[in-house]
């Protein structure tokens, strides 16, 4: 086992089985026991990554190789940037549909990592929760604001945001990306 990282609930760990790089998480048991929950359901979706296995403290999953968001959006041409960044939205819809709300969107830094095929995967997900209103979607356009890479109408923006959370549901939200991908 190699320590990669520790954060405010768990510690995480390389390690190799068969050949291959996985990563194991040890934490506290409601800690590990909430993010297996939500792994499961999100797996389902393509979101996140591959659960391989877990016990009462500690889940083996997926090692995901790739850049950061943020170190990613430093090198990347705008091309790539706009599908990323779509994608990313693309699954926080889904995540808002299933009524999970993740949180760590307005500063996903250390939460999405971009392979080399260009695409993101979202990563931990011991915080989640259960919400009848979550806010994956208006937290990532939020981020996307911040990041300032493209001239937007910010306040247009936010009012077809505002429309969607008052009803989630494809039309607004296609409404949001038809914009964002005119700015790009």
């Amino acid at each position: 086992m190699q320590y990669l990282s520790k954060g405010k609930r768990s510690t995480v760990y390389l390690v190799r089985i068969k050949n291959k790089n996985y990563v194991k998480k040890i934490a506290k048991e409601w800690t590990i026991q909430n993010e297996v929950k939500w792994l499961k359901l999100l797996n389902k979706h393509k979101i996140g990554p591959k659960l391989i296995s877990f016990g009462k403290d500690y889940l083996i999953e997926e090692y995901i190789e790739g850049l950061t968001i943020e170190e990613f959006l430093k090198n990347a041409d705008r091309k790539d940037i706009k599908k990323v960044l779509l994608n990313c939205l693309n699954q926080c819809f889904i995540l808002d549909k299933l009524k999970v709300n993740k949180f760590e969107l307005t500063n996903p830094y250390k939460h999405i990592i971009i392979t080399k095929t260009l695409k993101p995967i979202m990563i931990d997900f011991e915080r989640c929760k259960y919400s009848l209103k979550p806010k994956n979607v208006s937290q990532f356009i939020e981020y996307i604001l911040k990041l300032d890479l493209f001239k937007v109408d910010k306040e247009k923006i936010r009012e077809l945001v505002k429309c969607y959370k008052e009803d989630y549901n494809l039309r607004n939200f296609k409404r949001i990306l038809k914009e964002i991908s005119y700015t790009f």
